[in-house]
């Protein structure tokens, strides 16, 4: 045999040995509304930085680039499919581990099918499908009254947003299936899930104690309502009394019902608030940058105005309590001109501070005016933003670190308070203003402690979601 066949086949026969990607054990559902991972696991000696890891979604007309991650592009290293824009987060410190997962964040019923997961070293590709299932448990199931129907009385069961579609039983007292004729219809709403009404006829001396028990066998999960029918509800001699105890009735299942639906629909736009807010945050997070106080930058100074509010304790008034008082600054290594960054500071050490940004720090000496700062300050305990003319309101019960978005896109600066996600505040910045923006944070001054720049694991905050 050819020496160089021989020594080909040895090189592929260590390569191969070296790299395996490990199916998924178990089939991976998603609940709908939530966030799921998608599991792939590459197994290897040593991992390189530069690999390659591309997330496909496979449908019947075409393939769709999830999202795709290039080592080789240190600068943009993540582009994702339009159709998944903000939906998507790599474990970027887990890749040295071989977790090359993804985080499919919000799912829908459209997410459900085949994600093929692909990676990528120089001489070295293999790839494993993933099978993503969705399913949503629905709304509590309520039990109506809807009046006689010949000698009995006719009932309606309804629930709404359940996925895949579900089985509707009606149970006697006993838990055992009743053998009165049922018609289910389970109507498909425009977000793709599916709301329930299912209805029965009660004869006579029957038994009286009926349930409704809607099932999810992808989910492994029910919800049940169950009602005692009293025999004063059927026709009977006094027809008057029968008629007022159902209307009674009806009267007190719809007001009830319209309780239920009022206090769902609040604690839907609460959640629905905060899932804006947790993606704001981690949009903004997604675009973090390490950051490095330069040593070498000299003595800076920037004027800081004093807390909204604040008077002179001076009581001939020789002092100006409101004259800006000047901090020395340490500004970060590089500056950005264009795009979005973000990074985090630590702040818990220190009661007062001040944090942000300044335009052209190197080219305009060694004091900076306020007017050139975008910053957040902390004074006597109170937060407040700008140029010193706006308290943070309401103030966060705690701030130990603050996360900054410098956005040259939109032409803004967001704060955050990091921990609980929560936005503290957002500065514009003016169109006209282009120029280098360089992040500062205060330097140490006696006993007071520097802040420092602080590393972002974006993946540990995933837990929380």
């Amino acid at each position: 045999m050819n020496p160089h066949i021989v020594i080909l086949l040895q090189l592929i026969h260590l390569v191969i040995g070296q790299f395996k990607i490990i199916p998924p054990d178990n089939p991976v559902i998603g609940v709908i509304g939530k966030g799921v991972i998608l599991p792939c696991q590459l197994q290897a000696k040593t991992i390189s930085e530069r690999l390659s890891i591309q997330w496909i979604f496979t449908t019947n007309s075409e393939n769709i680039d999830v999202s795709i991650y290039d080592g080789k592009n240190t600068q943009n290293p993540v582009t994702e499919d339009k159709r998944y824009q903000g939906r998507t987060n790599f474990f970027h410190t887990e890749f040295n581990k071989g977790n090359v997962s993804l985080y499919l964040k919000n799912v829908m019923v459209s997410d459900k099918g085949k994600y093929t997961c692909s990676v990528f070293f120089e001489n070295w590709y293999d790839e494993v499908v993933v099978e993503l299932s969705v399913a949503a448990a629905g709304d509590k199931s309520s039990v109506f009254l809807d009046g006689h129907v010949g000698q009995g009385i006719g009932l309606t069961c309804k629930s709404h947003g359940w996925f895949p579609e579900p089985k509707v039983v009606w149970l006697d007292s006993k838990g055992e299936i009743r053998k009165e004729k049922v018609i289910t219809q389970n109507e498909r709403t425009s977000s793709g899930v599916f709301d329930i009404i299912s209805s029965m006829n009660l004869e006579p001396k029957s038994d009286m104690e009926v349930s409704c028990r809607v099932v999810n066998d992808l989910l492994n999960t029910a919800c049940e309502s169950r009602v005692l029918i009293s025999d004063a509800f059927f026709p009977s001699t006094s027809p008057w009394m029968t008629a007022f105890l159902v209307l009674l009735f009806l009267n007190a299942v719809v007001i009830g019902a319209l309780a239920y639906k009022l206090k769902s629909n609040f604690k839907r736009t609460q959640d629905a608030n905060r899932y804006r807010i947790d993606l704001d945050f981690w949009e903004a997070q997604s675009h973090a940058v390490p950051i490095t106080v330069d040593a070498a930058g000299g003595d800076l100074e920037l004027q800081v105005p004093p807390a909204p509010g604040t008077r002179s304790s001076d009581p001939s008034g020789a002092a100006d309590a409101r004259a800006p008082s000047a901090v020395p600054i340490a500004l970060a290594r590089d500056g950005f001109a264009a795009g979005k960054r973000y990074w985090e500071v630590e702040v818990a050490r220190r009661p007062d501070w001040v944090l942000g940004v300044v335009r052209g720090g190197r080219e305009r000496g060694a004091v900076l005016p306020a007017g050139d700062s975008w910053a957040l300050h902390s004074s006597r305990g109170a937060l407040f933003c700008g140029r010193g003319d706006a308290a943070v309101e309401p103030p966060p019960p705690s701030c130990s670190v603050v996360g900054v978005l410098l956005d040259l896109e939109e032409r803004r600066v967001k704060f955050y308070e990091a921990v609980h996600m929560v936005l503290l505040a957002t500065i514009p910045v003016g169109e006209g203003d282009a120029h280098t923006f360089y992040p500062f944070v205060p330097k140490s001054e006696g006993s007071l402690a520097p802040l420092v720049f602080r590393p972002v694991r974006i993946p540990s905050a995933l837990e929380n979601l």
